[in-house]
């Protein structure tokens, strides 16, 4: 049985995307995210719209965690089974794989055949390629780093490379960013977008309109970039 959409108003928020807001009698605003990924706003009958959109900047962080975790039960995550003719994603392209015998390395990448792994690695597919995203993020994320760093105007942090499911970047208190392995299947354009992202966070540790500011001051373009983001990320694993 399908989940029953609410009635209400549809709107778009630059920072939590498409939302439905729902008036009625109630005295406080909030906020709900279905089984379906659909962000719903409850908020007493003469809200103003910009107090509305306050809060979707102050909780975009909360927003973000509830969409990925909805959109994961909505659309399981697709897995590999390491047969030839499959394809993985790396850099926004699905590269072919085939699985060889007698490879000098369990696991090789070329720019013009794809992946190919080594049949004696077969049983162990999964962590060969964890093993090699993660190696080809450290290297690319701490360039983009070093890049991006002076343009949004703050030191080199240190970086972290990590297997988080749910978040694709954070910046610690201690200004620490760390991004997970998963983001070097991403287009190049969404790499840099999260890269900015966080590192914009060195300046403002929130989601504020100052935040923003400092994004779209580096990449004026990148709503559009998080939207893929937000649309194809499930699509991003092994």
């Amino acid at each position: 049985m399908g989940v029953k959409k609410p009635d209400g108003e549809q709107r778009t928020n630059p920072v939590a995307g498409a939302y439905v807001l729902v008036r009625s009698r109630r005295r406080t605003v909030g906020l709900e995210v279905r089984p379906d990924a659909t962000l719903v706003v409850r908020a007493p009958a003469r809200t103003p719209v910009w107090f509305v959109e306050s809060l979707l900047r102050e909780k975009a962080g909360w927003i973000e965690d509830k969409l990925a975790k909805a959109r994961s039960h909505v659309s399981p995550l697709p897995r590999h089974d390491f047969l030839t003719g499959e394809r993985f994603p790396y850099l926004g392209r699905a590269w072919p794989f085939v699985v060889v015998a007698f490879q000098k390395t369990p696991l090789t990448f070329d720019e013009k055949t794809g992946f190919s792994l080594d049949m004696v690695a077969f049983d162990r597919g999964e962590v060969v390629f964890e093993e090699w995203y993660r190696g080809r993020a450290r290297e690319l994320l701490a360039e983009r780093v070093h890049h991006y760093a002076p343009l949004v105007g703050v030191d080199v942090p240190r970086l972290r490379i990590t297997g988080a499911e749910r978040r694709w970047g954070s910046c610690s208190t201690s200004g620490t960013v760390s991004f997970a392995w998963r983001l070097i299947m991403a287009p190049m354009n969404v790499v840099d977008y999260v890269v900015v992202h966080e590192l914009a966070h060195r300046r403002e540790m929130n989601h504020s309109v100052r935040f923003w500011a400092v994004v779209a001051s580096v990449l004026p373009d990148y709503d559009a970039r998080r939207r893929w983001l937000k649309d194809h990320g499930g699509m991003l694993t092994i």
